[in-house]
């Protein structure tokens, strides 16, 4: 069951494929046993996710610059960490957030086309312990099946309503009002959702919309 279960999850990533999803990475978590699952590219972007679980875990990463998905979209590495109170120490401040949110452990596999990293499949779950050898395996099969596939949804992307274009988009009006780089400007932003504690895309849209001004000090 499980091995026709993954088949049929790789064969929508072939060609003529319904492509990735919310739905797909739903999916995989069931076959995973784990809680959710989410694909990002370049640390910046989610691109799909199971739940709004896993994007806030998403999100939680890209305020803080540090995370499983930041790590192996940068080192291309497989990292599995179930038990994320022993987890490295310079996710200090991901560690204490994700537990917050009752993440116990993390799993995540990179996209590497030509063995150049530039995403990741970043699998959570809320009770700690290892991810069994059939789910590791599992996982590398799809996230190598992802990799194959994400060209051929470049124009898909394109036009999709990616999760943090108002970031972007905020971002670049900051940089012009303030007359500053914009990774200053996105910088403002990820401080003052940490700082407040609420979601960067609200503080993004407050700030598109004229609710909320960031000074230049």
């Amino acid at each position: 069951m499980t091995e026709r279960a993954l088949s049929g999850l790789l064969g929508e990533l072939q060609p003529g494929g319904a492509g990735p999803s919310d739905q797909w990475c739903g999916c995989l978590a069931a076959l995973l046993s784990v809680d959710g699952a989410a694909v990002t590219v370049g640390g910046s972007e989610l691109l799909w996710s199971s739940s709004e679980a896993s994007t806030r875990l998403d999100d939680v990463q890209f305020i803080l610059g540090q995370g499983p998905a930041l790590d192996t979209a940068c080192d291309g590495a497989v990292h599995l960490h179930p038990d994320l109170e022993r987890a490295p120490a310079h996710w200090s401040a991901f560690i204490t957030a994700a537990l917050a949110m009752e993440v116990r452990a993390v799993f995540a596999f990179p996209l590497c086309p030509e063995t150049t990293p530039y995403g990741a499949l970043v699998c959570h779950r809320s009770a700690a312990g290892p991810l069994p050898k059939r789910a590791v395996d599992d996982a590398l099969y799809a996230s190598e099946a992802l990799t194959r596939s994400l060209p051929a949804c470049a124009q898909r992307i394109t036009t999709m309503k990616l999760h943090r274009a108002d970031v972007h988009q905020a971002s670049g009006m900051l940089s012009a009002q303030l007359r500053i780089p914009i990774s200053d400007a996105l910088a403002r932003l990820r401080a003052y959702a940490y700082a407040t504690e609420r979601p960067i895309i609200d503080i993004a849209r407050d700030v598109l919309e004229g609710h909320l001004r960031l000074t230049g000090r």
